[in-house]
Parts: structure tokens; sequence; C-alpha cells
């Protein structure tokens, strides 16, 4: 905007000039008036004390103004009227302004235009000025006004090279940038893999020492704890093992768990018949430990108490999505749960693992007898925690 005003400056300065040269001295003051306008214009814009709309708005009306005394007073055979032209097409080089304001600003120079075409066409100005002279300023007019659209249009480009440069460069930095922070991404994702596979490692070393603690004992209720320890860890370590495994390194594939975790089941257990069902879900860490300790008691209370005396035993583990609630069964046909049995009063350490871990990931328990053994845990995805 700043050099839109500095033209139309310039743009006075020569309209002096003109209607000194055909003496027309009577309007003088209308481009010193517009000149001090522009100037006034220039200093506040660049003080910041007006914005380049609201100056642009001053000086293109100040312009019309001017374009209207000046065609009025010298005819419309001076060509004055060209300026006016030049409003729309620096108006509309601004793409900010509202739709509401760019009907308004041109709504209002077409209508001044026609007004003016409308009074001066046929008749001449206040001022006589002979043909040949008229002609002349016409044709200066006529020059300046193509002038002052090239300079425009040659600003207006050089602007938009530069715009164009700048953003070369600053895309050129942000690819570096990205570069950078994939490269980073990439290696913060390996460290992370790299510590779930030690800490994999690392729970399978406690699962070996507990195998080894365990030769050396001859109390056959020790041997189980140990056991049922072990087999704890073995499900958390088969969590971190997924972890690594997968390209997720903050989610668990947990339909590919729960087949891991049957699988397992069945080597140690190959007379029970073991099934999974599950949609494809990714779960959060802090929901993929304790849901996977809770399958993991549930399965082995079946394989405990619920068999005795069946033919051919079947365990089964569903887990799907529904209606933003995940859901997950784990049914036997066994011999089913006791008519005493009360999850809330837990006579084992694995019932209080059970209900424990359920608070922690605010799951919903019911169990109930149909063709055997049925727990059915209903959750949602806790929030995400660093």
């Amino acid at each position: 905007m700043i050099p839109a005003l500095i033209m139309g400056v310039n743009t006075n300065i020569y309209i002096i000039a003109v209607l000194l040269f055909v003496g027309a001295y009577e309007i003088l003051f209308c481009p010193i008036i517009g000149t001090i306008v522009f100037l006034i214009c220039f200093f506040l814009l660049r003080s910041n004390i007006i914005e380049a709309t609201q100056s642009f708005l001053i000086a293109g009306y100040t312009v019309a103004v001017e374009v209207s005394i000046h065609t009025y007073a010298l005819g419309w055979d001076s060509g004055f009227i060209y300026f006016m032209f030049l409003l729309p097409i620096v108006f509309l080089l601004n793409s900010t302004w509202k739709i509401w304001m760019t009907l308004f600003f041109n709504g209002s120079i077409a209508i001044l235009t026609f007004v003016l075409f409308y009074i001066c066409y046929d008749g001449g100005g206040a001022h006589f000025v002979a043909p040949e002279t008229l002609s002349f300023i016409s044709l200066l007019n006529l020059s300046g006004t193509g002038i002052v659209v090239f300079v425009i249009m040659l600003y207006f480009s050089r602007t938009i090279n530069k715009k164009d440069e700048s953003l070369i460069v600053a895309n050129i930095e942000l690819e570096r940038q990205n570069k950078e922070i994939f490269a980073q991404n990439q290696h913060q994702q390996t460290l992370v893999k790299e510590i779930h596979h030690r800490v994999k490692n690392n729970l399978q070393i406690i699962s070996s020492l507990i195998s080894l603690q365990e030769r050396t004992v001859k109390d056959k209720e020790v041997i189980a704890v140990l056991n049922e320890s072990r087999r704890r860890i073995q499900a958390i370590a088969l969590i971190h093992q997924k972890l690594y495994q997968d390209n997720k390194v903050d989610r668990v594939d947990f339909k590919s768990y729960l087949a891991d975790l049957m699988e397992s089941q069945q080597q140690m257990t190959p007379n029970v018949k073991c099934q999974v069902e599950a949609s494809d879900i990714m779960l959060q860490l802090d929901t993929a430990v304790p849901l996977g300790l809770i399958i993991s008691e549930m399965i082995t209370n079946s394989i405990k108490h619920a068999f005795k005396g069946v033919d051919s035993p079947e365990l089964q583990v569903l887990l799907v999505n529904s209606e933003g609630y995940f859901e997950v069964t784990v049914q036997d046909n066994g011999i089913g749960l006791p008519e005493n049995f009360n999850l809330q009063s837990p006579l084992s350490l694995g019932t209080e693992i059970i209900l424990a871990l359920s608070d922690q990931i605010n799951a919903r328990l019911e169990y109930f007898n149909d063709n055997g053994a049925k727990f059915n845990i209903r959750f949602q995805e806790q929030p995400f925690s660093n």
C-alpha cells in the first residue's frame, strides 16, 4: 500500500502540472488536498496507526472525488476518467477483502462513473479548453494510466516472485526439518522398541530364574505359587514382545496377542481345544497389560477348575468392538460356576488380581453359567498418558 500512496502523490503532482498548463487554477486545490491526504495516509500507515485496508479506502475514495471534479471541470474528453478504472484493479489485487466490501466499493465506483458519464459525456467542462488541448491531455492521461497499470503489475509481479522465492526457501527448510524430525522419530521408535525388547528379555530371565528356583523346591504348594508367578510374568513379557515386533510402539495388536496367548496355552494343555475370535483392535499399553493379565487369570482358572470329568474340553476367547466399548468374553464348556460363586468375595490371589486390574481399566465384569462358565469384560479405551 505504501508504494501505491507514493504513486498517488506523484500522480497528483502530474495533475497539478496539467491544470497549470490549461490554466484551470480554480481547481488546483483538488490535487493539492489529494496529495495531503495521501501523505497523511502514508505516515499513519508507516506508524501502524491505520491498517492497509483503511488506507486504501481513504485513498481510493479520494481519487474518485478528484476524478469527478477534474472530469466535471474539464469535460469527459479530458480523459481523467481513465484513472477511475485503476481503483477496481488495485482493489482486487488484495484477496483479503470480504465479499460485502468488494461489492460495496466496486459498486460505488461503477455508480459514480455512470453518473459522470451521464452528466459530462455530451457537454464540455466548466472550464473551457481547446479541443486540440483536450485531445493532448486525454492522450497524456491514457498514457499515465497505462504507466500506472504497468508499474502496479510490475510491482506485484516482483512481490509475488519474492514471495515465491521465500516460499521455496521456506519449503526447503521445512523439508529439511521434516527429515530431521522423521529421523529423530525413527530413532526414538527404535529406542522404544529396544526398551520393550530388553524388558521382555529381562522378564524372560526372571521367568527362567523362577524355573531354576522351582527345581530346588519340594513343597507342591510353593511350586504351584512359583508356576503362577512365572505364568503372569510370561503374560506381561508377551505384551512387550508384541510391542517391539509390530510397527506401533505405543499400541498393542491385541488380536495377535490373544492368538499367541492361546497358542501358548494350547501347547501347555493339548487336551483342551483353545479358540480365539477377535476383531483387529489396537490397545494402549496401559490397557493391554492389565487386560492381558485378567484374561490369563481367567484362562488359568478354567484350566484348573472347569474340566473335571469333561471329555472334550474347550476354551474360547472373544474380543469385539461394540458401540464404542470393547468386550472380551472368556468361556469354557466345563462344569460351570458353583452356586455360591461371588467374584466380589475373592478366595484366591487370581480373583483378587482380576478385580484389582478390572478396576484399573474401569471395566465392568459379568459372569454366569452358559453351558459352562462365562466371563464378560466390558471396558473403554483409557486416555493416553505419558
